[in-house]
This record gives C-alpha cells, sequence and structure tokens, in this order.
C-alpha cells in the first residue's frame, strides 16, 4: 500500500511541477490567464485556502481554474449572442429605412411612420381629321397630366396624402387629405380627395383603359364629383365597398366676392364583387350625388371628344341663372345624379360599362331639365394577361413578363373597342337635339406595371356642337371628325 501512495504523489508531483511553471509564466504576463481572468470570473471561482498539502493546493487551484473559464466562456456566449442581435436590429432597421421599388418608401423599424414619393406624367400627341363642322382643329402634343406628390403612414392607423398637379400649364392642389383607420374595415377620410363616384372616375387615370374616360363620366363628374374638400366615410372588404361622404368645391375653384357662397353635396358609392378571383371578376356597382348653390345659379355642361390636345367641346348645354339681392332667383337649385357601372372579366376579355343620369332642378317654376349618358367597351390581352379589380375599383395592369429586348420579351399588349354618348337633350331647355357620339378604338403596349404607351383612334360626332363654324348653311348644324392620338405613361 505504501508502495502505491509513493507512486500516486510522485505522479501528482510530476503533473504538479509543469503546472507551477504556467503558473509562474502567467505571473509573468504570458497572456492566457490575461485573456480570461477578469473581476467577474474571479468572483466566480476565488482561490481557495491553503491546507499545507501540495497536491491538494494545486488539485484545488485547478479546479476553480476551470470553474473561471466555464464562467468567462458564458461571458463570451451571450456577448456574441448580443452582438448578433445588434446586427440584425441594424440590417432589419436598414432594410425598412428605404425599401426598393420604383421609388423607395421609407420607414421606421417598427412601420409606425412611412413615406414615400408619388406622381405620374402622361406626354400626349394627337392629330385631327375634321370631316363636318368647318371647325379647325388643333394638331399636336401636350402634356396631360405631370403630378408629384408624397404619400404616408404615421402611428400606423393613420395615412396621408399631399400631391399637386400640372395641367395646361397650370398647377392646382390634387390631394391633401389624412384617413383615419377605425378598424380593418372602417376608415374616416377628411380634406380634400376624390368624392364616391363612378368605376372609372375612382378608378386612377393611370389605370384606365382609354386615354379619357367616357363623356358622361367628366362631364357630370365636373358637376358633382371629382376631387373636392370634404369628409368621407368607407366601408372596405374583398368584395363589399362602400364610400359616403359630405363635400365642398374643390380647391381648384376660385372664389371671390361675385360668387355666392361655397357649393356643396352629399356623394355615395356602393360596389359589390359577387365573383372576384384571378381571370374571373362579376362586378357591379351604384353611385350617387346631390349637389346644390352653383355660383350664380349658372351651370354648363360640355365635354371634348375623349381626347384633350384641341380644348374644343363636341357638346354643350347651358343653363343661366341670375342670383339677384332682391326679386326671385333664376337658373339651376340643385342637381341630382344617378349612375351604374358594371365589369365582367373572363381571363384576358373584360366587358365594361356604366350609365349615368343627371337632374338638374331649377328655381320658380322653371320645368326641371335631365340629361343622360353611358359607355360600354370591350378589351383583350393578346398576351393573355387579365384586368383585376382591387377595393372596388379597377387595379394595375401587370404583364407577365417586362419588356426586355435582352431577352427577347416585349411586355403585353391589349386591344379595346368603345362606344361613347352624352345626351343633352331636353325640350324643357331648347327645341334642339344635343348629343355626341363617338366610337375608340385603342391599342395598349404595357412595357411594365408602371410604363405604358396607348394608341387611340376616336370617331367623333356632335349634333347642334359648339365645333360648328358658322353659317349653318355652309357648315350645317353637326361637327365631325377623327382623331389619332397616342400617349406615353410613366407613374410610380
Amino acid at each position: 500500500m505504501k508502495t502505491i501512495l509513493f507512486v500516486s504523489a510522485s505522479a501528482l508531483a510530476l503533473i504538479a511541477a509543469p503546472a507551477r511553471a504556467q503558473e509562474q509564466q502567467a505571473d509573468s504576463g504570458s497572456g492566457l490567464d490575461t485573456l480570461v481572468t477578469d473581476d467577474t470570473t474571479a468572483d466566480v471561482a476565488a482561490e481557495p485556502a491553503k491546507t499545507g498539502d501540495p497536491v491538494v493546493d494545486r488539485l484545488n487551484a485547478l479546479e476553480a481554474r476551470i470553474r473561471q473559464l466555464e464562467a468567462r466562456n458564458a461571458q463570451l456566449e451571450a456577448a456574441a449572442v448580443d452582438t448578433q442581435s445588434r446586427v440584425e436590429r441594424v440590417e432589419v432597421r436598414s432594410a425598412k429605412a428605404a425599401q426598393p421599388g420604383v421609388v423607395p418608401t421609407f420607414a421606421d423599424v417598427n412601420d409606425n411612420f412611412t413615406f414615400k414619393p408619388r406622381g405620374v406624367f402622361q406626354i400626349d400627341y394627337a392629330g385631327y381629321n375634321e370631316r363636318a363642322g368647318g371647325y379647325d382643329y388643333s394638331n399636336g402634343t401636350d402634356i396631360r397630366r405631370a403630378r408629384f406628390g408624397f404619400e404616408g403612414t404615421a402611428y400606423k392607423n393613420f395615412k396621408w396624402r399631399i400631391e399637386a398637379e400640372l395641367v395646361k400649364n397650370s398647377v392646382t392642389l390634387l390631394d391633401a387629405y389624412v384617413t383615419y383607420a377605425l378598424n380593418p374595415k372602417w376608415s374616416v377620410t377628411a380634406g380634400q380627395h376624390k368624392a364616391p363616384y363612378g368605376l372609372e372616375a375612382n378608378t386612377s387615370d393611370s389605370a384606365n383603359t382609354f386615354l379619357e374616360r367616357g363623356m358622361a363620366s367628366n362631364a357630370f363628374g365636373a358637376v358633382g364629383a371629382e376631387r373636392r374638400v370634404g369628409l368621407s366615410l368607407a366601408y372596405q372588404t374583398d368584395k363589399l365597398n362602400a364610400a359616403f361622404g359630405l363635400f365642398g368645391s374643390s380647391e381648384s375653384v376660385l372664389r371671390n366676392a361675385t360668387t355666392p357662397d361655397e357649393g356643396y353635396g352629399i356623394n355615395g358609392r356602393i360596389t359589390w364583387d359577387p365573383i372576384l378571383d384571378t381571370g374571373k371578376v362579376v362586378h357591379l356597382g351604384l353611385s350617387a350625388f346631390h349637389a346644390t348653390n352653383f355660383p350664380g345659379n349658372s351651370l354648363t355642361v360640355s365635354e371634348r371628344p375623349n381626347v384633350r390636345i384641341d380644348d374644343g367641346r363636341i357638346i354643350s348645354a347651358a343653363i343661366a341663372g341670375t342670383n339677384p339681392a332682391n326679386g326671385p332667383s333664376t337658373g339651376v337649385k340643385d342637381a341630382d345624379f344617378l349612375g351604374a357601372e358594371a365589369l365582367l372579366i373572363r381571363g384576358p376579355f373584360s366587358v365594361q360599362g356604366e350609365y349615368g343620369h343627371l337632374s338638374l332642378d331649377r328655381f320658380g317654376t322653371a320645368p326641371n331639365v335631365s340629361f343622360e349618358g353611358f359607355n360600354v367597351f370591350g378589351t383583350w390581352s393578346i398576351t393573355g394577361e387579365a384586368r383585376a379589380v382591387k377595393n372596388g375599383v379597377v387595379d394595375r395592369f401587370k404583364p407577365f413578363k417586362n419588356f426586355n429586348p435582352a431577352t427577347g420579351d416585349l411586355g403585353a399588349f391589349e386591344v379595346a373597342l368603345r362606344y361613347d354618348t352624352l345626351n343633352l337633350t331636353d325640350k324643357n331647355l331648347s327645341a334642339l337635339k344635343r348629343k355626341a357620339t363617338s366610337v375608340t378604338g385603342a391599342l395598349n403596349w404595357y412595357l411594365n406595371p408602371n410604363t405604358k404607351i396607348l394608341f387611340n383612334y376616336i370617331r367623333f360626332k356632335g349634333t347642334n356642337s359648339p365645333l360648328v363654324v358658322a353659317p349653318v348653311l355652309v357648315n350645317g348644324t353637326t361637327a365631325k371628325g377623327d382623331a389619332f392620338a397616342t400617349r406615353l405613361q410613366f407613374d410610380f
């Protein structure tokens, strides 16, 4: 037994000798113990008290050092995890700060705030062919509209937009509003924004199929819809959408001392999409408005022939009025509109149409006057894409493959044919027949979702049109013409 104890002690002594040498080297600053020893690890495993037995003391010292190394290793692992977490947060923040796209969207890491530029420009060219009426149309180019603004969110539930528009060398405020989401379905909007009214009117101008909306949509919308300052409440789901609001006039309308108080109106629109799927859509809708207090009690309903390079009106009906300080007023008292819309999409084919009826209530015993108009058109995507509806309006057209000559991709092509009419005939206003019609053929080339080139051929006619040049015996009472028009559009 003594022999065994002697051998064991000798072995421990051999182990302890290099360990003591290492300990002496550590004391001279070798670096190993300096790397792993700090105040924290010292607290974890302090040097044990000496027992007087060199073997036991050395084993205790080694055990204490192991505990120090384990504690330091845990520290380093925790620091590495914290560093990785910080790196990931920085990467997320950086990614959200400038999300890539046609234009960047800036956001904070929690999506409480976002900021995004927006805009569109449309450059048109049109050449006219006069067939009857004697009017000399203006051929040439025009910046149909150029818009630039910003939109974003604030505190998650608020959305806002401010945007200006250049048309015919005149800049006006287009949108300036804030929307608050009451819940996922209900929201309220205040400021200048689109009044609920019609499918083409509430669809973005950059997403419509033809250069211009239908004549009745434009003419009747100018009476009591389009963009106006107001307050509206909206209900929005995938298939059912409704909006109602109280509106004043557009901020582009000038007011002065000779005009009465601002006009105002009530607008509403409801749509239902019983079938809403990719390539399969059935869309139905109704809209209405009541407008009153027109400047001077006068109102003119008119429109151009589906293209605006030349500003001549193919059809027009004016109702003059007076608003004297003493005595009865004359002219238009109120205007009421009722419209219907429908859109059917089946794969690359679609059929869309709208009808509108405008009734004008006049002062005193003067009989009411009513006008109507409608348009219907069909489309075919030659390359197979389907139109889409989102939130009750037509969504952006997206080619299967974007234009890229290097890969042989040309984008998407679409053809469309529309019949459009606006009837301003009313015997209570005049015995003259006032009616405009047009047929428009379109070829649309979508290079990508944000860029397209439109080609429109428009054949138009207006009975008792302002475009008829006197004398009547020479030029008749009907204006006829053709327009060959094209547009380059980019929006973001």
